[in-house]
């Protein structure tokens, strides 16, 4: 809801800062509804997918932190029980050194990492045994988070009560981190591939539906500009073609009902022409004549005063001029009251002829104003009721621009467009450079009046701003084949002949 300058200038601030906030608010409403529905889905689908991966890669961290301490801890256990078989052997062994008697495959156990040392703490060598070196390593940040505490045990090696060296045992958890990395490295693989070709399918599948709603949101614009013959052909997704079924059952009784509607009104509009063609002749018939003579007896009564007694002559004369003039008045009354029924014209004079007379009429009676009239191609006639509605049309356009609007100057323009029979339309603009429609305008009985007359008929009728000031009344009526009747010979070319209503320029 928009607020005029001038409105929001005298509301009061605390007022004019809540419309200010629920404009805030309606308008970030409507940015969250203008979210795609694709973008949603895909949205939603990457959201699951990563607080998925979020809760299998803390399972994993907390899982393989238990295991690789586990298997640490035990394989430090089988480690101290072999290095204390060799210190053994090494003390009852005379002139067997520690690092000679050290079997190589203590040197590579899993999880475990021995080193000699001398009496004096120095690292002994251990000679070379050629085994391969170890496999690639995990990275360092999954290592830190996997944060297995390392555990150490030293092995003092005693020979005849003499200590020769000194057995160090690390827990070091390396490979089962390795082991883990690799694990988690191949399905974090296997997941990304298999999630990129779920989320590419359901954009290719979101795309197709996206396109079958875009048919839908066509089919419901068309609805919405009275095109109740638009169908929507069935996508193959069931739900939609479903959709898509009903929605043109649901077209097709909107069309029929329209039709109906139609009939019905163009009834009623034929019903009421009919109506005030027979009330006008009733005025003209019965009161015309009786006005007639009523005007002729006060004439004769006038003459015959004249010669009465001086003493009541002059004031039966005075009376008898006072009703005729009266009756001249009622006379004046009833024209105008006929033309505003029906005008008779419209059933004898041709359709443009009638609308020079309607300007020349409002010029008569305000020539201060200029009044222009555009007549394009245009039938002599067409159905009573289509030629009392482009009267009618005309009459009210005018009439609320001089009213309403406060204009100095009016244009009518009045024309066929089309074929005749293939879609061909008469339109009517009424324009003025008066103050404009309101912003909201109010249904008064003449423009609802117009309107319904309008809509009886089939066509379009509608008031809006001018494209440079001044109001703008629009109407369009559907020429079928059975409303037009001879075309008129002298009738203006596609350009339209001008006349001109106004001060220096002649109807």
């Amino acid at each position: 809801m928009s607020v005029h300058p001038a409105t929001r200038a005298s509301l009061p601030r605390g007022i004019a800062g809540a419309k200010d906030e629920a404009g805030q608010a309606s308008t970030a409403e409507a940015s969250v509804r203008r979210v795609s529905l694709r973008t949603r889905v895909l949205g939603a689908v990457l959201a699951i997918n990563l607080v998925a991966a979020v809760v299998a890669g803390a399972v994993v961290v907390v899982n393989a932190r238990v295991a690789a301490g586990r298997e640490m801890v035990a394989s430090i256990e089988m480690a101290e029980n072999m290095v204390r078989e060799v210190a053994e052997r090494v003390a009852t062994e005379q002139g067997t050194t520690l690092a000679a008697a050290f079997p190589s495959h203590l040197r590579h156990l899993r999880h475990v990492r021995i080193s000699l040392e001398g009496p004096d703490g120095h690292p002994a060598v251990l000679p070379a045994d050629g085994a391969p070196a170890n496999s690639e390593a995990a990275p360092s940040w999954f290592a830190r988070l996997i944060g297995v505490s390392q555990v150490t045990r030293r092995i003092d090696v005693v020979a005849d009560g003499r200590l020769i060296g000194r057995v160090r045992i690390e827990g070091v958890p390396d490979d089962e981190v390795a082991e883990v990395w690799d694990d988690v490295f191949d399905f974090a693989s296997v997941a990304l591939a298999v999630n990129f070709a779920i989320l590419s399918a359901l954009f290719v599948a979101l795309g197709q539906v996206r396109r079958d709603l875009s048919r839908f949101r066509g089919a419901l614009d068309e609805l919405e500009h009275n095109e109740f013959a638009c169908r929507v052909e069935p996508p193959r997704t069931r739900e939609l073609a479903e959709v898509a079924e009903r929605f043109n059952a649901f077209a097709e009784t909107l069309g029929a009902a329209r039709e109906e509607n139609a009939h019905l009104y163009a009834r009623l509009v034929s019903l009421q022409e009919d109506e005030r063609r027979q009330i006008a002749g009733d005025l003209h018939d019965e009161l015309g004549p009786l006005m007639f003579g009523l005007k002729a007896s006060a004439d004769s009564l006038a003459r015959l005063a004249a010669t009465a007694p001086a003493e009541n002559a002059e004031r039966m004369v005075a009376r008898a001029k006072s009703l005729i003039e009266i009756v001249e008045r009622m006379q004046v009354a009833n024209r105008r009251l006929l033309t505003r029924i029906r005008p008779a014209a419209l059933d004898h004079v041709p359709l443009k002829d009638v609308l020079s007379s309607l300007v020349a009429d409002f010029r008569q009676h305000d020539p201060e104003r200029r009044f222009a009239l555009e007549t394009g191609v245009l039938a002599d006639h067409y159905e009573p009721s289509f030629d009392a509605t482009v009267y009618r049309c005309a009459q009210e356009g005018v009439t609320n621009a001089l009213k309403h609007g406060n204009a100095r100057s009016v244009r009518i323009i009045v024309g066929e467009e089309g074929r005749r029979g293939a879609g061909g339309m008469l339109r009517l603009v009424v324009a003025d450079d008066g103050k404009g429609p309101p912003a909201i305008p109010s249904m008064g009985h003449g423009l609802s009046g117009m309107k319904e007359r309008v809509r009886a008929l089939g066509g379009i009728c509608r008031l809006e701003r001018g494209s440079e000031r001044g109001a703008r009344l629009f109407v369009e009526l559907p020429i079928s084949l059975g409303h037009s009747a001879s075309a008129s010979a002298s009738s203006a070319s596609a350009e339209g002949r001008r006349v001109r209503s106004g001060p220096g320029h002649s109807v």
